[in-house]
């Protein structure tokens, strides 16, 4: 038996009110929630997305549903060092002489 990692991906669903969070439960993990901010995080498998999105926004406590775009972000960072996307910050200050 061969263990594989599934593709996984957060929505974030901005609700106008956050009595219906419940109802979220059906479509993945509810990774977390901001009563304060009106949003939630859920965590569903990657081939579920798409449907889910359309069928959460049909909510009707539901603002908008945005995708988590972390999986899409490559997160090796010692590549770009050497490729020169992030340049080393220069020693030598400029002096302040009119004190």
């Amino acid at each position: 038996m061969v263990f594989e990692v599934k593709p996984r991906r957060a929505l974030i669903v901005h609700m106008n009110s956050m009595k219906q969070v419940r109802q979220l439960k059906r479509f993945g993990i509810i990774q977390y929630q901001s009563r304060k901010q009106h949003y939630v995080v859920l965590y569903m498998d990657e081939p579920q997305v798409a449907a889910a999105t359309a069928k959460i926004n049909k909510l009707n406590f539901v603002r908008r549903v945005e995708p988590s775009y972390r999986p899409d972000v490559a997160m090796n960072f010692g590549e770009r060092v050497d490729q020169g996307f992030f340049k080393p910050e220069d020693k030598s200050l400029p002096i302040d002489d009119e004190d």
